[in-house]
């Protein structure tokens, strides 16, 4: 059976970093993580920053919305997704969970009732590593807004 499509939130994420210490500088080993740990890459524009545009079901009723789909990992009280970057053995050489908890109700009716999606930019122009040589990922809030 098809979903609504009013069930269906887009979302733009925009990437304004330099991606991990250690990869390969290359698009093709940078992307959004799907559940299958596909990396879906985005679109650059002229001043380097990458956008991912993809779409989220929304679970009806609760206390805070709740988003399934392709792109959403974790439990539905903590979900994220996940920008990964491959290196050159195809492992991931470093992954970083984007929250989606700080979504509240107003920005999903907002975005509803104006067909617009909810984006946010993470900003990530120092990455880290370990001493060891090791990535440095993590959680990295950002602020979602209608856009």
């Amino acid at each position: 059976m098809a979903k609504s499509s009013e069930t269906l939130i887009s979302f733009t994420l925009k990437y304004d970093g330099a991606g991990p210490v250690y990869w390969i500088n290359d698009p093709a080993y940078f992307g959004i993580q799907d559940k299958d740990a596909v990396l879906h890459q985005g679109r650059t524009d002229e001043d380097g920053v990458v956008a991912f545009d993809f779409s989220l079901e929304l679970k009806p009723g609760g206390a805070a919305p709740v988003f399934t789909g392709a792109f959403a990992h974790g439990s539905p009280a903590e979900r994220f997704l996940y920008l990964g970057w491959r290196n050159a053995q195809m492992a991931f050489a470093q992954r970083l969970k984007i929250p989606l908890g700080s979504i509240g109700w107003d920005e999903v009716r907002r975005a509803q009732e104006t067909g617009r999606s909810l984006v946010a930019t993470l900003v990530d122009k120092n990455p880290k590593a370990t001493s060891t040589g090791a990535n440095i990922g993590g959680t990295r809030k950002v602020t979602w807004t209608v856009g």
